[in-house]
């Protein structure tokens, strides 16, 4: 049974619990904390804190309960532990930190990594994680707890700085509570926590405190001594001081280390003996240049030597050595800590040691030099700087401070604190100067010094140095052989004060010997008295020269009364005429100087004789006098006495006053003065102690306030103002004097006289008001001092006035003042302000009211006025402060009537002009962009211009000019003053709202619609700008919490008054609702992006404040009613975004508007345009805003449900536009698929091709769906603006052009937009042809941009005429042309792209796209590329369509292959002949038709040779569009599934094969000097992989007597197969002869072996390919040349070629030469052996171009060639090769497209050129119009031609170029005889120019002799590589027939044709390829016998013109 808990409610998980088993349990981590809510049987059933909606069962073994307390117990109680807030604080914070700490770890492997920030968090992760550990162990002592919270919260809140979190505002390192202060307060405290997280970026957290940080007067310097490296030999005393170099003296004591001869590190005397800390260092001394010197004296004989090694009787102390370090800026300031330094000693002449410091800090070198050492460091030191009061630097730096000896300054410090007892006499030994006493040399002079009482005793009070303990002489430094020894060695005498006065100090004189057995020898004495005979002042500081006495017996000065009668200063002893018990040695004298420092003692005379003044009546005025001149150290120290003595001058025993009554008042203001001084205001503590325990004159109050009047009343009177205002300086202590005089008379009389006392009082104020009101220039500064410290004085009057009587004189005075009065008036009148509201006066009810009457009425006139706005704020601010302080003593109902109108008065007075205020600062701030804050419906923003002029005073514009303020603090004074109307808002209740609106209806409707505007705009305002710092996350929400309760108290006014129908205002209901949605939408209430703990924390204090106002504008619509037509469309956005707001019952009440909006508009005007129009448009924008990923899946389950909704509403309430209705929603809802897709990839460069997807689909939407022509605009741009980044020029021009599509050649006007100006319809048009032509340019599509200049052209020549522009085009179209030709491009691959899976994006799931990969990709980048695009996605190894299984899978699965293209057939080149060049586009380009192969294995697969049942299966897709389009990708609309037999694909792979090698051989003829390792290559890979095995597999699966009779079906191709093996060996002969003409010497060999292997490739190919002798025809074996050359049309793809039944021989025949004509042959022979081909063509790709007729024959299969065919020439037709005189390459010409191509020889006669013809299949118009074959041949002449018309054979050429590769006869035949060269003249030069001999082949042109020239190269030299850049290298040999070549070789010339010579014994081949054979000089049977290696023609060149 599960019981509610009662006592666990809180606990905090200590395992880790996770139970899948059992169900309903709860996942918990260690360290979670959980709420609990029932228990049962060891269980708890509650939730975790971090999220609070999951609830579940635990068990409760596993939970560590923690007391707890609850907060609104009941439903929605919230359980919080009883810890510590800085240890929940802690948690809290650690748990927030680690997720962020996890997130940090997980992008460090990316870009956006940042592993020092990774580091810092995760250091102050374990700092606060420890911290707070020691803070719960509770064994700290409250001072450590108290140091220890300090450092978590200066911890806490530099990690939140660094992370970016919010600021948490603090007091003294608690958090504010934010219910428990003021809106105004909490902005305080934020200003303050940020001010200080600015000053201490390091950490030192945002501590802020609510008083002012007192200056930091003391400074200490903490001092050790670290090591000393020199070796003395004896022991030694290291004395270190501080010393000012700017001012040359030392400004310390001595600190004394002693060192024993074995050294420093040996010596260890007690603790800290090393370390002193240097005291009341004061800020000047920091900025001088200070060091700290180090004198080192030794200590032992006289003269040290390192050989006397036993001990001396003596220890003299002798000078060494003196060392300096100085102390830099950085250390003074203490910003390095403790730091360490090293300095050396230096030594001089013992004359010179007194100045050696100075000696070295001037750089005399030749006084001084440094002292050796062997080690490399000499004297190190350490030093620190502490700031503060020694007690609390002490408990500061416990361990470094504690127990260390203290070293004082010499003097005072900068402050003087009250307590302080001092009485220390410094005296120095200066300098002596002494006879020599008859000897040669000079004295050892030891000076003693002793401090001796008046008995004679010694005081043990003599320090030479601290750090040790007093002693009772003092022995000097001992100068060698020196009688005028300069010593400057400083000792303290530390003499107790009941002492000093009878003391004396006694200096002796000794001789030294450097004889250790001889004694010290006295020779004379000197004494110093440290008082005056009466016991008055001390010895005066400064120097003193003394007298010298012989004496040279110890015991004659053992009485002091013997010599203390005598003078002891030099001066005083000239004077003396008496005798003297002591001789005075005249020459003799010593120097001393002296410093006193006591706080009991004085040397000022002025100051005693003012003490003393009874005794000398008659001279008080010059004592008073000369008392301005004492130093204010003396008459502090004094100050008790003083006082007194002052008081009884004051007045008689009676109270009258007396003659110096006037003097002495000036004297007392003199003291008081005294104590505003730095220096001494420690001692107002002490002046306060006086007055209540010490002062007695109950009479002087009278007296007082007389003077005090009399100076107030010759204020205007005198020039003379500083006594004046030092008097109104020292107000508050003559205040306290005068109160506390009154109290002890009325305590002395009972109250007598207390209304005379108030009549002196208001006389006074009267005199104060007087004074104020007047305006004098010279009174100015009195009057600001005597407002400046009017405060002082009202505090103590309220000691004896009741509050309301002082409030009524501080009233009266403020009232006095000038509101006209200059700045520094005003500042001080506004400064006594703030100080009345600070003081007791306003925590009194009847006081607070007078106050505030005056001080708001005061304030709203400087705040209409605009100046001081600053000081405005502040007074203001405290207003608000302290009246919500006294609010919240009481409940909200339960207010009393005293503080309602105080508020009241506050609300009415100050409201309206605050808010002008702020608008007014936030229209005038530079960067605002109040404009753009609130949307501009109908016309907001004019309203707020009008607004500004008609109710913003004209001071306005005064505002920064008054002001003279940075931004920085406009910025400030505008957050301040927003402050101050929150926190009016915040006091404000229902009553005070309807109060204000009553107030301003009185004057007018339009004067309450003022203020209900700008209180509208200003919210506005502050909602949408950033008038607080985005972390200031809790001032934030207590302003939207302020600002949403004050909204529901203006709506009021609204419905009230502005919603009737004569009073309805359309501009301020607009502005209201655009502040409901603007506060909704704000960025810092989105809950859902918060932390869980954030979130938690809003919730519970505030709720969701988006739901409450969103249920008001729903509120407010409601009210609207007929009136809602005005807010269409300007709110259809704004409500759109309260949709974005994930709270379900909010949608569903906010989604009807959008109804009521279309209600209201079709009823209104018969349709809803203006809503579809605006929603649309709202939904793009709300997308291209970006608001975050969260809020849009939001938005789109808002837009399901809208549809939702607004369709039931529709089909519910049967509306007229039921049907329109439905069908717009449903559109609104396919739009928005769109959008979010588009949304969800707008980020992130992997998803750019999604983008342009995304686009596409809009633009579409908007253009067919919806027709909005502008919307389908932008987002053209917006693709063209995602294609050029990328590089996609073509699709750029491309997507371009749509909107040249829309554009016509009109004048008609367009307006301007961002991107064009305003123009006619032709500029636009002709400004959007240049930058598409432009990008067809850059993407090397040529083609298309030359329509687009022609059109220009027609433009600029028929309707423009401008001709300048006319040339420019024709130019670049010129230029275009030449690209085509000259211009290198790479042909796309195409990639098929399958998207399967319901994880993708709905605009590719289970669709099929065709891509157009990127210049130079290849199908693996390609699938890298798509991968980074779809990093989710599984990439299917396989090609095989998937199954459903996929498709219908939650994953992601792409499958991606290669497609060939499949282009169509051009009618624009039917019957013409083109340049390879240019049909080369169109075989890659404005193709929708693409091809792919998946083999596969009908029946059992033959191990031995796969060919024989290899089938294809070819796919043919089909996209939507041509590619390439607006995008590289189109989807694909249809496929069509064909298989290809095992012989077709062999046939298509032999003649892809025949087609590379022709390619590349092409390629190599016209670049001879290009790398020939690729050539190689490709030659030997062919011939090799057939001789190993290629053609024999192909020979052993088709060619055998098995398989026709199988599959006689295939006998077509089969027949076709051995066709392209022999045409195979054909081409191999001419590549083979081009690579040994330029293989080099070193490939020759390989080149040989190529030769040989290729002869018997040859031999087997002709007995593979002959034909049965019963099918030979005997009569052609004798009668039949070899073939003629045949021409083969250009589109012969073996996928398309064959079965195509449209053919370019309906093209016509070239036109006749007109002088020479070519000789007709006989029918039969031209027909010869065509029946013996008849059986084996009986299908194959020639199968349906068989039965059509004789011409059919004739056409479709190869022709024979005539006997006497060698022997005929003809004219060459146009299609013939040209050559330039300069061997440029000719330009082979073609017929048609395709992507293979040849190089087209022309015909000879004409059936030569028939056969020509011929050798492509027919159209079916030309077949029909064809009856026979002679039909053909009369369009040629029958004439024959004549020998001498023949051209010559070519020239023989070298040795190596004269190699027969044989191809005719048997294997063992010898190749047959050459033909002899023959020189004939050209008969016909202009035709085809004789210059060069004439030949053909597959390079282009061979000799007689077989050679290869290099006359006929395969392009110009802009011809593009045949291989890759990228797959330049050399290719493995692939086998025949391979599958398929990887590497894509341009297509450069088209393939061959050839004929079967049915009578040969062997299947003969054609001349090879591309051969011209005409001109041939020689007989028939020559040709034939040489036939095997065919002449080689040479194209001639034109004639020179």
């Amino acid at each position: 049974m599960w019981t509610p808990t009662k006592n666990q409610k809180f606990g905090v998980v200590i395992y880790n619990f996770e139970h899948v088993q059992v169900q309903q349990t709860l996942h918990l981590d260690v360290g979670e904390t959980v709420q609990v809510l029932e228990e049962c049987s060891g269980w708890y059933r509650g939730f975790s804190t971090r999220n609070r909606n999951v609830k579940g069962i635990f068990p409760a073994q596993f939970i560590h309960l923690k007391p707890f307390k609850i907060d609104n117990e009941g439903l929605y109680e919230t359980v919080t532990p009883v810890e510590d807030p800085v240890v929940q604080e802690a948690a809290s914070v650690l748990r927030e930190w680690g997720q962020i700490w996890k997130n940090l770890y997980v992008q460090l492997g990316t870009p956006y990594g940042d592993q020092e920030l990774w580091d810092a968090v995760r250091k102050a992760m374990m700092d606060v994680a420890d911290w707070r550990k020691q803070l719960i162990t509770g064994t700290l002592t409250s001072d450590q707890i108290a140091q220890l919270k300090l450092k978590i919260t200066r911890k806490i809140d530099w990690g939140n700085r660094k992370l970016g979190l919010d600021l948490v505002p603090r007091v003294d390192g608690e958090m504010v509570d934010p219910d428990a202060v003021s809106v105004v307060e909490l902005h305080q405290v934020h200003v303050q926590s940020a001010e200080a997280s600015q000053a201490h970026p390091q950490g030192l957290g945002t501590l802020a405190k609510k008083k002012e940080r007192r200056k930091v007067l003391s400074h200490h310097l903490f001092f050790c001594m670290r090591d000393f490296s020199y070796h003395l030999g004896e022991d030694a005393e290291v004395y270190f001081s501080l010393y000012d170099a700017q001012k040359g003296k030392f400004i310390s004591e001595r600190f004394l280390v002693r060192l024993s001869k074995e050294g420093f590190s040996n010596y260890v005397e007690k603790i800290h003996s090393n370390c002193t800390i240097f005291t009341d260092l004061g800020s000047g001394d920091l900025v001088s240049d200070l060091y700290i010197v180090a004198h080192v004296v030794r200590v032992g004989r006289m003269l040290f030597s390192e050989s006397v090694k036993k001990l001396s009787s003596h220890n003299y102390r002798r000078p060494y050595g003196v060392a300096l370090f100085r102390l830099a800026q950085p250390v003074l300031q203490g910003s390095e800590g403790e730091v360490e330094l090293t300095g050396k000693l230096f030594t001089s002449d013992e004359k010179d040691y007194w100045q050696l410091p100075e000696l070295i800090l001037k750089k005399q070198n030749n006084k001084y030099s440094i002292m050796s050492n062997n080690a490399s460091y000499g004297l190190v030191v350490s030093v620190k700087v502490v700031h503060g009061e020694l007690e609390q630097a002490t408990k500061e730096n416990p361990l470094l401070l504690k127990n260390v000896c203290i070293t004082k300054k010499l003097g005072f410090s900068d402050v003087i604190m009250p307590g302080d007892v001092r009485n220390d006499l410094y005296v120095t030994l200066n300098s002596g100067e002494f006879e020599r006493g008859g000897k040669s040399v000079g004295k050892n002079i030891e000076v003693t010094v002793l401090a001796l009482d008046a008995e004679g005793q010694a005081l043990q009070s003599i320090y030479s140095g601290m750090g040790h303990e007093g002693t009772t002489e003092f022995a000097s430094m001992i100068m060698y052989h020196n009688n005028s020894p300069r010593w400057n060695e400083r000792l303290k005498v530390g003499i107790p004060i009941d002492q000093f006065a009878a003391a004396h100090l006694r200096l002796e004189y000794r001789h030294c010997s450097t004889r250790e057995k001889n004694e010290k020898k006295l020779f004379g004495f000197s004494f110093v008295r440290l008082m005056d005979d009466d016991g008055g002042t001390t010895l005066r500081d400064g120097s003193h020269e003394l007298c010298v006495y012989k004496c040279d017996e110890r015991g004659r000065l053992n009485n002091p009364l013997e010599y203390l009668t005598m003078p002891f200063l030099s001066k005083e002893a000239v004077d003396c005429i008496y005798s003297l018990p002591f001789q005075r040695s005249p020459k003799e004298s010593i120097i001393i100087d002296t410093l006193l420092c006591s706080t009991k003692l004085t040397q000022n005379v002025d100051l005693l004789s003012l003490l003393r003044w009874r005794s000398a009546p008659d001279g008080i005025g010059e004592t008073l006098s000369r008392l301005t001149r004492v130093d204010g150290a003396e008459t502090v120290k004094f100050l008790q006495d003083v006082l007194d003595a002052l008081f009884a001058m004051f007045s008689t025993d009676d109270g009258n006053s007396t003659q110096h009554s006037g003097h002495v008042f000036q004297a007392l203001v003199f003291i008081f003065s005294l104590l505003e001084d730095s220096k001494f205001e420690h001692f107002k503590p002490v002046m306060d102690a006086y007055i209540t325990g010490h002062f007695a004159a109950a009479l002087v109050y009278k007296g007082l306030i007389s003077c005090v009047k009399h100076l107030s009343d010759l204020c205007p009177q005198t020039e003379k103002q500083e006594p004046i205002m030092r008097c109104f300086r020292s107000l508050e202590y003559i205040f306290k004097f005068i109160i506390q005089s009154r109290l002890l008379f009325a305590r002395a009389t009972g109250g007598q006289n207390e209304d005379s006392f108030r009549v002196d009082v208001d006389t006074l104020f009267e005199s104060f008001a007087h004074m104020l009101n007047m305006h004098l220039e010279n009174i100015q500064t009195s009057q600001v001092t005597l407002l400046e410290h009017l405060q002082g004085a009202c505090d103590q009057l309220c000691r004896v006035l009741s509050p309301g009587e002082v409030a009524n004189h501080l009233s009266n005075l403020f009232n006095a003042t000038p509101v006209e009065s200059t700045r520094e008036l005003t500042r001080a009148k506004l400064h006594a302000m703030k100080n009345s509201v600070n003081s007791p006066v306003f925590d009194d009810d009847e006081g607070r009211g007078l106050l505030l009457e005056t001080i708001c009425t005061h304030l709203r006139q400087h705040l209409d006025s605009r100046l001081e706005l600053v000081f405005c704020g502040d007074v203001l601010s405290d207003i608000v402060i302290l009246t919500h302080k006294h609010v919240k003593r009481f409940p909200h109902n339960k207010l009393p009537a005293t503080l309602h109108q105080d508020v009241e008065m506050i609300m009415l007075t100050l409201f309206d002009v605050v808010v002008q205020v702020i608008l007014t600062l936030e229209r005038s701030a530079p960067s605002s962009g109040s404009s753009t804050l609130i949307p501009d419906v109908m016309g907001l923003t004019q309203l707020l211009s009008a607004f500004k002029t008609k109710f913003v005073p004209t001071h306005a514009s005064l505002v920064m000019g008054s002001l003279s303020v940075t931004p920085t603090l406009q910025d400030d004074i505008r957050g301040s003053l927003v402050a101050c109307l929150m926190g009016i808002l915040q006091l404000m209740g229902e009553s005070h709202y309807s109060k204000l609106w009553e107030a301003h209806m009185t004057s007018g409707t339009h004067h309450l619609r003022h203020l209900l505007h700008s209180t509208v705009v200003l919210l506005a305002d502050l909602v949408r700008a950033e008038v607080f710092a985005s972390d200031w996350f809790v001032m934030r929400m207590v302003t939207n919490y302020t600002i949403l309760a004050a909204m529901q108290e203006i709506a009021q006014p609204l419905i009230a008054t502005f919603l009737k129908q004569e009073r309805f205002d359309n501009q301020l209901w607009s502005s209201y609702l655009n502040l409901a949605v603007g506060f909704l939408t704000q960025p810092c209430l989105q809950l859902e992006r918060f932390s869980q703990q954030k979130r938690h924390k809003v919730l519970e204090r505030y709720n969701d404040m988006r739901v409450l106002m969103g249920f008001q504008i729903l509120s407010m619509w409601r009210e609207l009613d007929e009136h809602r037509l005005h807010f269409i469309p300007g709110m259809v956005g704004p409500f759109l975004e309260v949709t974005l707001v994930p709270e379900p019952e909010l949608r569903k009440a906010t989604l009807p508007i959008f109804f009521d909006m279309m209600q209201a508009e079709q009823q209104a005007r018969g349709s809803f345009k203006q809503v579809e129009t605006e929603l649309i448009d709202k939904l793009d924008i709300l997308v291209s805003e970006n608001k975050g990923d969260d809020e849009y899946r939001q938005l789109f389950n808002t837009m399901e449900h809208l549809s939702a909704v607004l369709l039931e509403r529709v089909r519910s309430n049967d509306p007229v536009w039921r049907e329109s209705g439905t069908a717009f929603i449903n559109s609104v809802t396919r739009l928005l698929e769109r959008l979010l897709d588009y949304r969800n990839v707008m980020q992130g460069d992997e998803n750019c091709d999604k983008r342009m997807s995304c686009t596409v689909n809009l633009l579409n939407f908007y253009k067919n769906e919806i027709n909005r022509q502008e919307m389908y605009i932008r987002y053209i741009y917006k693709l063209h603006d995602l294609h050029v980044p990328a590089g996609n020029f073509t699709e750029a021009a491309f997507t371009l052009q749509l909107h040249a599509n829309q554009l016509s050649w009109t004048q008609r006007m367009l307006h301007a937009d961002h991107l064009y100006p305003a123009q006619t319809e032709t500029q636009r048009k002709e400004l959007i042809y240049m930058k598409i032509i432009d990008n067809f340019d850059k993407g090397k599509c040529w083609e298309q941009g030359i329509p687009l200049l022609e059109e220009l052209a027609t433009q600029y020549r028929t309707r423009l005429f401008d001709y300048q522009k006319l040339s420019d085009v024709l130019k670049r179209q010129a230029s275009f042309y030449e690209k085509i030709l000259s211009g290198k491009r790479y042909d796309h691959e195409y990639f098929r792209v399958g998207f399967y899976g319901l994880g993708l994006p709905l605009f590719v799931r289970n669709k099929v796209f065709i891509y157009r990969g990127l210049e130079y990709e290849q199908i693996g980048a390609f699938t890298q590329r798509i991968q980074t695009e779809f990093p989710q996605a599984k990439m299917l190894s396989h090609n095989t369509p998937p199954d459903d299984s996929i498709r219908s899978s939650d994953g992601q699965y792409i499958q991606i292959c290669a497609v060939k293209t499949l282009p169509e057939a051009n009618p624009m080149f039917e019957g013409a002949e083109v340049d390879e060049r240019i049909l080369k586009y169109y075989s890659n380009n404005h193709v929708r038709r693409f091809v792919y192969d998946r083999p596969f294995y009908r029946g059992p697969a033959d191990k031995d040779n796969e060919f024989k049942n290899l089938w294809i299966e070819r796919i043919t897709y089909t996209t939507e569009f041509e590619l390439p389009g607006i995008l590289k990708w189109f989807e694909v609309i249809d496929q069509r599934v064909d298989q290809l037999c095992p012989p077709e694909y062999a046939c298509e792979t032999v003649e892809r094969n025949n087609k590379q090698i022709r390619q590349i051989s092409l390629h190599y003829r016209a670049n001879p000097q290009d790398n020939i390792q690729p050539f190689t290559m490709r030659l030997q890979g062919t011939i090799d992989a057939a001789v190993n095995g290629g053609i024999a597999k192909y020979q052993d699966a088709f060619f055998g007597p098995d398989y026709l009779v199988m599959y006689p079906e295939n006998a077509d191709h089969v027949n076709r197969l051995k066709v392209l093996l022999s045409e195979q060996t054909m081409i191999l002969e001419g590549a083979l002869d081009l690579h040994g003409r330029i293989a080099p010497s070193a490939n020759q060999p390989l080149h040989r072996r190529l030769v040989e292997v290729f002869e018997g490739l040859r031999s087997k190919v002709r007995k593979m390919c002959s034909t049965p002798q019963s099918q030979r025809s005997t009569s052609s074996l004798q009668s039949t040349p070899p073939p003629p050359p045949t021409h083969r049309r250009a589109d012969s793809d073996p996928a398309t070629e064959f079965r195509r039944t449209g053919s370019i021989i309906n093209s016509p025949l070239p036109p006749l030469p007109s002088d020479k004509c070519a000789v007709s042959t006989s029918s039969s022979s031209s027909t010869s052996g065509l029946s013996s081909l008849r059986s084996s063509q009986a299908s194959s790709l020639y199968a349906h171009f068989h039965s059509a007729s004789h011409d059919d024959e004739l056409y479709a299969k190869p022709q024979e060639w005539d006997v006497g065919m060698a022997s005929h020439r003809d004219s060459r037709p146009r299609s013939a090769f040209i050559s330039d005189s300069r061997g440029s390459s000719p330009k082979s010409l073609s017929k048609s497209l395709n992507n293979d191509y040849m190089m087209v020889p022309p015909p000879k006669s004409s059936d030569e050129s028939q056969r020509w013809r011929h050798s492509r299949p027919p159209s079916p118009r030309t077949a029909r119009s064809s009856g026979t074959h002679d039909s053909l041949n009369t369009s040629w002449s029958d004439s024959h031609g004549s020998e001498e018309s023949l051209p010559p054979l070519p020239p023989r050429v070298s040795e190596r170029q004269t190699r027969s590769v044989s191809l005719g006869g048997e294997d063992d035949a010898p190749p047959p005889v050459l033909p002899k060269r023959m020189v004939k003249k050209c008969p016909s030069p202009a035709m085809f120019g004789c210059d060069q001999p004439v030949g053909d082949g597959v390079d282009g042109c061979s000799s007689s002799g077989g050679g290869l020239s290099n006359g006929f190269p395969a392009s110009t030299p802009g011809t593009p590589p045949l291989l890759s850049p990228r797959n330049h290298r050399t290719p493995p040999p692939p086998p025949i027939p391979p599958k398929s070549i990887s590497t894509p070789l341009t297509p450069l010339s088209p393939p061959t044709s050839f004929s079967l010579n049915s009578s040969a014994e062997d299947l003969t081949p054609t001349t090879p390829t591309n051969i011209y054979i005409g001109n041939l000089d020689g007989s028939h049977h020559s040709l034939h016998e040489n036939y095997s290696v065919p002449p080689r023609l040479q194209p001639h060149p034109p004639p020179s013109p």
